[in-house]
């Protein structure tokens, strides 16, 4: 049975948003794919982010096979891990394994595709390409395709808060932004559409994921602090807009694809409210004798005020400042929201590591996992899962993720301010912090599946986020590598199509290794990723 496969990613997209808009006639396409096939949560990734859960749905792998496991890298030594990129990948993508077999491909913005490989196709580098960046395609001679104006993705404007006298203007603008590059997102994939017809083609849409982070109560019907009514409702008004924008892209998409092809709907995450409370993990450590503080930090501190500026940066570090890493058993960093791992200060991994591998090594984790699991504020407890991480992943580059692994219940986030914050903290808690944040990831994202060959079964049980891939690779005929982690969705087809639908499985082959540095080309490059990132809210 011959098949192409369309698939829209709506970065962060959830059902507790979209379900009442389709009630309510907001998204008439979206409706239609919805009521001729099948629908459900798709679980996202531990953290539930963007970089680790695309790269989960490109390689139907687990982060411990992947590789990817946030934004960053491991921590050299205890500066927290350069960016992640392409080259980061430990494991080969759907564009590769459906390339290699002579079926064209396509992947616009899809994480991690920055620097953009040779596939099949076409590839439009994701968000972590370097803002003005001009390798952000493949083959480099479909880059007037993109026209002088295209943007990956928006950086919003610094403290957008309710609070702020220009709050209004500054948001509206966002979203005016933002509805732009959706427009504008959609025409780029149809030119390269009809460029280079794909037999795989997927583009994902950040807009929600945007969009929810800033205006996720005012899209629910709350109101963020101190913001007036009418603002809210205005702003509402505009980012439902954008919605709609995504609704009649995705039709236009599925039109142009023609009747052969079965398109998915998917989101790397799903979205709830933002937390009441901080938690300080690195505070706790502290007060419980896993980190070590300088007791001289403050005078440290102030003697470096006085140094000239050069020595000043050189010397200001934690180590120099705040944290006696000889004594340091243990530190936590934060990955999003309500995630954060936390590492272990170990010998021969660490340079002033402190805990020897093995038994102390066991005793220090399980001391701190029992403590965290135990923590309580107000009553509540604080985390819903404190794991360790081979509990959590599984494969051969289990070791590049923290020692342990932390997800807040809906009550609690954590901070991406740093150690030091933390450490000047009295507390190991505080009122929860908006700056302008009103929404956080959550694990449970959507799926849609329809078009020809799929069963009108409506809404059907979650389904991991790594199923994705392997299901693809069956409806365009090819077998499944056997190292992908979960089964395809093959119940969804019809029995004459399932009949049509062989299921194989082939050796997994390791990906082929990319060539050239891991880092951005310049230091320049990863300051503007940086930027970027934090301005997003998911770096400090």
């Amino acid at each position: 049975m011959a098949r192409k496969v369309l698939v829209i990613g709506l970065d962060g997209a959830t059902f507790r948003l979209l379900g009442p808009m389709m009630e309510a006639g907001e998204l008439p396409e979206l409706s239609r794919l919805v009521a001729s096939g099948c629908h459900g949560e798709l679980n996202s990734t531990f953290p539930p982010l963007t970089p680790p859960a695309w790269s989960a749905f490109m390689t139907g792998k687990n982060p411990g096979k992947h590789g990817v496991v946030s934004f960053r890298r491991a921590p050299a030594g205890y500066r927290t891990g350069d960016f992640i990129n392409a080259k980061s990948l430990r494991a080969r993508t759907l564009w590769e394994i459906v390339g290699e077999t002579g079926r064209t491909v396509g992947a616009i913005n899809v994480v991690p595709s920055y620097p953009v490989r040779a596939v099949n196709g076409f590839m439009v580098a994701c968000m972590l390409a370097p803002p003005g960046a001009q390798d952000i395609i493949y083959p480099p001679e479909y880059r007037p395709l993109l026209g002088d104006d295209y943007v990956i993705s928006l950086e919003p404007p610094k403290q957008l808060v309710a609070t702020a006298p220009d709050y209004r203007v500054q948001a509206l603008d966002y979203l005016a932004r933002l509805r732009r590059l959706g427009q504008r997102r959609l025409e780029v994939t149809l030119r390269l559409m009809r460029e280079r017809p794909c037999d795989l083609l997927a583009v994902i849409f950040y807009e929600p994921d945007r969009v929810q982070h800033f205006f996720w109560k005012h899209l629910t019907g709350q109101r963020p602090d101190g913001a007036d009514s009418a603002v809210v409702e205005e702003l509402a008004a505009a980012a439902r807009a954008i919605y709609r924008d995504l609704d009649g892209a995705v039709g236009t998409l599925v039109r142009e694809s023609g009747p052969d092809t079965i398109t998915f709907i998917v989101s790397d995450h799903g979205f709830a409210g933002s937390p009441d409370r901080f938690v300080y993990v690195n505070r706790w450590l502290a007060d419980r004798g896993f980190l070590h503080v300088h007791r001289t930090w403050k005078l440290r501190r102030s003697v470096l005020k006085r140094l000239p500026s050069r020595l000043r940066k050189r010397y200001d570090t934690l180590e120099h400042v705040f944290v006696n890493w000889r004594r340091t058993q243990a530190w936590c960093d934060a990955m999003e929201t309500r995630s954060a791992g936390v590492w272990l200060n170990v010998a021969g991994r660490q340079p002033h590591g402190h805990v020897q591998p093995g038994a102390e090594y066991e005793a220090v984790r399980e001391d701190i996992r029992r403590g965290l699991t135990e923590l309580t504020d107000g009553g509540r407890p604080v985390f819903k899962v404190v794991a360790r991480r081979e509990d959590i992943y599984r494969g051969p580059v289990t070791e590049l993720a923290p020692d342990l692994l932390l997800y807040a219940n809906p009550s609690h986030g954590l901070r991406f301010n740093g150690i030091r914050p933390e450490l000047r903290a009295r507390a190991p808690f505080a009122t929860f912090a908006e700056y302008g944040f009103t929404g956080a990831h959550e694990p449970q994202g959507i799926y849609v599946v329809a078009g020809p060959g799929i069963a009108p079964l409506g809404r059907q049980e979650p389904r991991p986020i790594e199923a994705i891939a392997p299901t693809i690779l069956c409806l365009l005929g090819l077998p499944v590598p056997d190292g992908m982690d979960a089964a395809p969705m093959l119940e969804f087809l019809t029995p004459q199509a399932r009949a049509a639908t062989p299921l194989t499985y082939v050796p997994d082959v390791a990906p082929t290794a990319a060539a050239g540095d891991e880092g951005y080309a310049s230091e320049e490059d990863r300051e503007q990723v940086e930027a970027r990132l934090r301005a997003l809210g998911y770096v400090e």
